[in-house]
């Protein structure tokens, strides 16, 4: 025997299945929303400021340089307070109900960044150059070597310390033979030979700009001298520019007398004496 099922009931089974799912569903999301409502939506509250506030005021018991006078009530940053004024009882807190009855004198103030520092004042040179505005007339060279001739001394005295060289002890005198003469006495004794005097060192050569530092130094006592330009190449040293007299190219290096001349383009040069003397113990 065979049994017919018709074709709507099978169709129909799924159907009521699949709605059944899908109000199990719906039911189980109404459920859920209502136990848990934050599992759906996330709320978020505001965020607490951890940092602590930014100065604290309190007042100076001291001068404080940058900062202000004894007495004044300033803001100041917390750690420059907690670690530096308050240990070395530079500094007090003041609260809030200080700050209530404090006095109109000891009212909050800015804090003095100038406070305790040195006032500096703008050299007045620069607006005396700016005031007067009258350009200067350069010195003709005849005008210049007038000047030089006039002012400058005839010595320029240098004091250096000598550099102390121990002195050759003198050979002794050297027999003429070594044969013995006629009459039976020694042979004649030869003279030992005079040692050539030697120069004497010195500690800080005396150089042409040293020269002409000099020089300047005169000529600066009157106004129309200190106008002379005069370089380390106008001073010529006359002697000869070897080791065994001291010289050395455009220095002295030991004690005596030295003749150079002073040139001025487009007049005969000047003569001069540069001596260099023994420092004494007291310059």
């Amino acid at each position: 025997m065979i049994v017919v099922v018709p074709k709507m009931a099978s169709l129909a089974k799924p159907a009521i299945s699949s709605q059944c799912l899908g109000y199990l569903r719906r039911l189980a999301g109404i459920h859920s929303a209502r136990l848990s409502p934050s599992f759906h939506q996330q709320v978020r509250g505001k965020k607490k400021n951890a940092k602590g506030p930014h100065v604290v005021n309190v007042r100076l018991l001291e001068d404080i340089q940058g900062y202000g006078r004894k007495g004044s009530i300033i803001p100041i940053a917390p750690g420059r307070m907690r670690n530096i004024y308050y240990p070395q009882r530079k500094a007090e807190y003041v609260t809030e109900a200080q700050m209530r009855t404090t006095n109109q004198k000891d009212l909050l103030a800015e804090r003095d960044f100038s406070f305790g520092l040195p006032q500096t004042q703008p050299d007045p040179q620069p607006m005396e150059e700016m005031a007067i505005g009258v350009p200067t007339k350069l010195l003709t060279p005849k005008r210049t070597s007038e000047i030089i001739d006039a002012q400058v001394p005839s010595d320029i005295i240098f004091y250096r310390v000598p550099i102390a060289i121990p002195e050759p002890e003198p050979a002794p005198p050297e027999p003429v033979g070594n044969s013995i003469n006629a009459i039976g006495g020694e042979a004649p004794l030869r003279k030992a030979p005079e040692l050539e005097p030697s120069i004497t060192r010195i500690f800080g050569s005396v150089s042409t700009a040293d020269i002409v530092e000099s020089i300047k130094a005169v000529l600066s006592a009157s106004e129309e001298g200190a106008r002379v330009v005069l370089a380390p190449e106008d001073i010529t040293i006359n002697e000869k520019e070897s080791e065994d007299l001291g010289v050395e190219a455009d220095r002295l290096k030991a004690l005596g007398e030295y003749t150079i001349e002073i040139r001025v383009k487009g007049v005969d040069p000047l003569p001069r004496r540069v001596v260099i003397k023994v420092q004494e113990a007291d310059r």
